[in-house]
């Protein structure tokens, strides 16, 4: 009979364990910073398409990468530079717009 006791006793443990007493809300220094988008992959598009002067398929996705990254303005200059068809001018706004990341 006290076989049965201890072994229920094990087992409720095992499927709840001690709890530790926590409230299970973490403390601001136990939180991770999101990480950084990194940017380097545009920037290289964008040199590529200023050296070209044409918005290839290389261009798709770098609006919304620019918005992730928390650059609206410059995601809405690459909008505009997507809608370009004058390769100076594509080449000149692909320039600047690669300068400024």
């Amino acid at each position: 009979m006290y076989k049965l006791g201890y072994a229920c006793v094990i087992l409720s443990f095992m499927l709840v364990g001690c709890g530790g007493g926590g409230t299970g809300e973490t403390s601001p220094a136990n939180q991770e910073a999101p990480a950084a988008k990194d940017l380097s992959a545009v920037k290289t598009s964008l040199n590529a398409i200023a050296e070209s002067g044409v918005v290839d398929s290389s261009f798709f996705g770098i609006p919304e990468s620019l918005e992730e990254a928390g650059k609206p303005e410059l995601a809405e200059e690459a909008k505009k530079l997507g809608s370009m068809t004058n390769p100076k001018q594509i080449k000149d706004a692909a320039k600047k717009l690669a300068d400024k990341l």
